[in-house]
């Protein structure tokens, strides 16, 4: 009896040691971990990719120092490929049961300004969502995607719900240099403005990057979209809106086309079954999300018209991003967009860029194509004291962002480097991004900008070339007012 009793006991003991290892405890006094953290950009995907870059390799080396006549595009291709890589690696997280790249931990504007808003300096930054997008405020709305005529099942969103959508997001060191200097209170800014003379926020960490992914909008109840394909500048140049392009492509969003098929993109009029086989691809193809119902309040909430056009499960496509990094004072300029035929893209890609794609990129994300800008003109002039006097442009930009800005250059903000220059189709990322500053300047297209130049800058506070802070503070300074 005593031993059966012995036993009796013993298999308690070792039930409730079950039980209580079947749970996974947590930490007395902590709250279990929510929302998404930020991932640094991973840097040992690609052999050779070093981040951040020695600035003295990059300018003495890859552009040949200043006023030299080496400008080494291979290298800055690589560099910026590298950069890719790591921003479109797996996070290892995942958000509503979709996997997280790298880039999508990384807080949004909104997300830093709500933490700037709040006062909280101690920059533990975590994401409870993806990064919200807001209508393009370079751009004026997109028109029609689709025509009345085309096939039943095909997307035919108006002109108010097709566009393209776009989501600035800082790395973590970003992110917190600007909440610890407060960089997006408009009194701060204000505050650092000195009459007459050229005032400058902190300069960004070595590690900065800063970014502007750009998406298409797509219903998940359509089977078929038409998007817009970038098919190279016109010639001569001109304001080039997407409107223009007269060249498509189509996205079957069921996933039904081969692998690797090449695409013939058609225009308007050439609407047959065929040529619309020919020019379509798989969503598969692109990096692109699912809304969740917070996402499409938002969006939502951001249309110019009332009423409903997004929903939970519609689709958000990737179609381009600006990047950005602080490697070197007047920062790295890299820009992806996706390509028809990533092996061979229009300019302001190239040939010799899609060559260099590394291996390491596979998927959706090796059908971008890459624009880099290192300098703003050839040969690389100085930060200050330099000229564009003899000075060959270069030219970089984005085919979803900036080919339809406008004339950007006139009598009264004239080009310096070349005078007929004067469209988005004709502009450099490094020589528009200079001229962000407190309270505000007008775009330029490629030209040399002096740092010191009291004309663009006198009594003014420049922000490090990012155009997001002016933005984004003149946002929270218009919502404090209305409050």
């Amino acid at each position: 009896m005593k031993a059966m009793l012995t036993s009796l006991a013993l298999i308690c003991i070792l039930l409730c040691l079950v039980q209580c290892n079947s749970k996974s405890p947590e930490p007395e006094g902590e709250p279990p971990k929510t929302g998404i953290t930020p991932v640094p950009l991973p840097t040992n995907l690609v052999p050779g990719f070093k981040f951040p870059e020695d600035s003295s390799t990059i300018i003495q080396s890859w552009l040949g120092g200043y006023n030299g006549t080496v400008y080494d595009s291979v290298s800055i291709y690589n560099h910026a490929w590298g950069i890719w890589a790591g921003l479109t690696a797996a996070s290892g997280q995942s958000f509503d049961g979709q996997e997280l790249l790298v880039y999508e931990t990384w807080p949004g504007i909104t997300d830093i300004r709500s933490i700037v808003e709040s006062g909280d300096t101690s920059c533990v930054i975590s994401k409870s969502a993806r990064g919200l997008l807001q209508p393009m405020r370079q751009k004026s709305h997109a028109k029609k995607v689709l025509s009345g005529e085309m096939t039943s099942g095909v997307d035919s969103l108006n002109e108010e719900e097709n566009d393209f959508w776009v989501s600035v997001a800082y790395d973590p060191t970003a992110a917190c240099h600007t909440i610890q200097n407060q960089l997006l209170d408009s009194t701060v800014l204000k505050s650092m403005v000195k009459p007459g003379e050229i005032a400058a926020i902190p300069a960004f960490p070595n590690t900065a990057i800063t970014l502007k992914p750009t998406y298409f909008f797509v219903r998940s109840k359509d089977t078929l979209v038409r998007m817009p394909a970038w098919p190279g500048p016109p010639n001569p140049a001109a304001n080039f809106p997407d409107t223009m392009w007269n060249s498509y492509i189509y996205i079957d969003l069921k996933n039904g086309q081969d692998d690797n098929k090449k695409l013939v993109p058609v225009g308007d009029g050439n609407n047959s079954q065929e040529a619309i086989a020919n020019a379509t691809c798989n969503l598969k193809d692109f990096i692109h999300f699912k809304f969740n119902k917070e996402a499409a309040d938002y969006f939502n909430s951001q249309q110019s018209t009332e009423g409903d056009s997004a929903q939970a499960g519609d689709l958000a496509i990737l179609v381009a991003m600006h990047v950005t990094t602080k490697e070197i004072s007047n920062w790295t300029w890299q820009t992806f967009f996706w390509a028809a035929n990533p092996d061979n893209p229009p300019f302001p890609s190239d040939a010799v860029a899609a060559s260099l794609r590394p291996s390491q990129l596979n998927g959706a994300a090796s059908h971008y194509a890459l624009s880099a800008v290192y300098s703003m003109v050839r040969p690389n002039q100085p930060i200050t004291g330099g000229t564009n006097a003899g000075m060959s442009p270069v030219v970089g930009y984005n085919p979803y962002l900036e080919p339809n800005l406008g004339q950007l250059n006139n009598a009264q903000n004239p080009n310096r480097l070349n005078a007929t220059m004067i469209w988005g189709v004709q502009s450099n990322c490094m020589s528009c991004h200079a001229l962000a500053v407190y309270p505000g300047n007008p775009y330029t297209a490629d030209q040399y900008i002096d740092l010191a130049d009291k004309a663009y800058f006198g009594g003014k506070l420049q922000l490090d070339f990012a155009w997001s802070i002016q933005s984004t503070s003149n946002q929270t300074k218009a919502k404090s007012e209305s409050q």
